[in-house]
């Protein structure tokens, strides 16, 4: 045993830096040739290929094998500057699965600068490219100290950006699920989470070999949650982009008769209270005559659908005119439903879990949760005393 971890401690360091290009290399074909591919899966191969390059020439570096491919060995040395980008725009499209919006693309702008800053490089003879990299960076220290600069600047906006963008994931997901226990959004923290230990340690240490080391370790983690395909929901959660789509139902729910007795809480709304009322009278509709609320992975797009509206102005409704998020209002109705049927003779041989479940819970401790706050009891407390 002690000769084996002899053994892996004296392991050249480009050993590791190598078998990252290969297995990043393998995860990125795998993604691009994958059927029925996602933005993120786009995203999250382009992510790959950058990481692997980056390795790549790490390895070139530390191998001595730069000496042949000096143009290769430099490609690395700004591909820092994507891992923000992508991070932040993986995390963006997956918790919001829309089309590819091509603005986003101006978020690489550093990484492009990184290329110019060092545009000169390719201009030079082999020799001197490679006296180039012998050296340090020699006749080009100012414009590695402005890929430095850069690199950090990445680190300190891209993780924060990214953490707060899953945090306001996390915060409004009562206001587009009904169920959110089966929400898995933990992997995708864990994703920010190695990025900032990785930034820590460039920050902090300073030490190339932790860094790159880190950097392997992190490509493995992150392709093997990829290719597993770890999404964030496990239920349908596709959302309508298509804002022409969404300014069609403002204008025909706006154009509704102009008697109606909506309260006036709509006065400063984008939605006409005639045209909100129109909304809620559908909605009471569905809720009592098709109960949807019965479906666990009811979903707000799903609701809409069946009340002919946006996801926008049905969730407007919701939150102002009833007073609850979405979240509050289909686990109130399946409280009650669960009241109701348990007052039911037939209904007596099964568990309270069981016709928590036939009522919509996907879970007991949804269903416990849920149940408390509707009662202030819970199950067992008010089967006691009220029934």
């Amino acid at each position: 045993m002690e000769s084996i971890i002899a053994t892996l401690l004296f392991i050249p360091l480009e050993i590791p830096y190598l078998s990252g290009v290969v297995i990043g290399t393998f995860l990125s074909f795998v993604l691009f040739t994958k059927t029925d591919k996602k933005v993120t899966d786009y995203m999250l191969a382009c992510w790959l290929a950058v990481s692997t390059i980056m390795l790549l020439s790490i390895y070139l570096l530390k191998s001595g094998l730069y000496l042949q491919h000096p143009v290769l060995s430099i490609q690395g040395l700004w591909m820092p500057l994507a891992q923000g980008p992508f991070l932040y725009l993986y995390i963006k499209y997956q918790t919001r699965p829309i089309p590819f919006k091509k603005i986003d693309l101006l978020h690489f702008l550093p990484f492009i600068l990184g290329y110019l800053l060092f545009s000169q490089f390719y201009w030079l003879s082999f020799d001197d490219k490679v006296n180039v990299l012998k050296n340090g960076s020699m006749g080009f220290e100012t414009e590695n100290r402005w890929r430095i600069v850069l690199i950090y600047l990445s680190g300190v906006i891209y993780i924060p950006l990214s953490f707060y963008k899953l945090l306001l994931f996390r915060k409004n997901l009562k206001y587009r699920f009904s169920n959110i226990e089966k929400v898995n959004f933990l992997w995708l923290l864990y994703l920010v989470a190695g990025m900032a230990a990785i930034w820590i340690i460039v920050l902090i240490f300073h030490k190339d070999h932790l860094v790159f080391s880190a950097s392997v370790i992190y490509i493995w983690w992150m392709g093997y949650f990829g290719i597993k395909q770890v999404n964030v929901f496990s239920q349908k959660h596709i959302e309508d982009a298509n804002l022409a789509n969404y300014t069609e139902i403002v204008n025909r729910e706006d154009q509704s008769p102009q008697n109606s007795s909506y309260p006036p809480k709509y006065a400063k709304s984008l939605l006409e209270p005639d045209a909100a009322n129109r909304i809620y009278v559908k909605l009471q509709i569905v809720l009592e005559q098709q109960k949807p609320y019965l479906n666990p992975e009811l979903t707000l797009n799903d609701l809409a659908g069946m009340v002919d509206t946006h996801p926008n102005l049905l969730s407007q409704v919701i939150n102002s005119v009833i007073e609850k998020n979405f979240y509050e209002l289909i686990n109130e109705l399946r409280v009650k439903e669960f009241l109701q049927r348990m007052t039911l003779p037939a209904n007596k041989k099964y568990t309270l879990l069981t016709i928590a479940y036939d009522c919509g819970f996907n879970s007991k401790a949804s269903f416990n949760r849920n149940f408390k706050k509707y009662t202030g009891k819970s199950p067992q407390q008010y089967l006691k005393t009220d029934l």
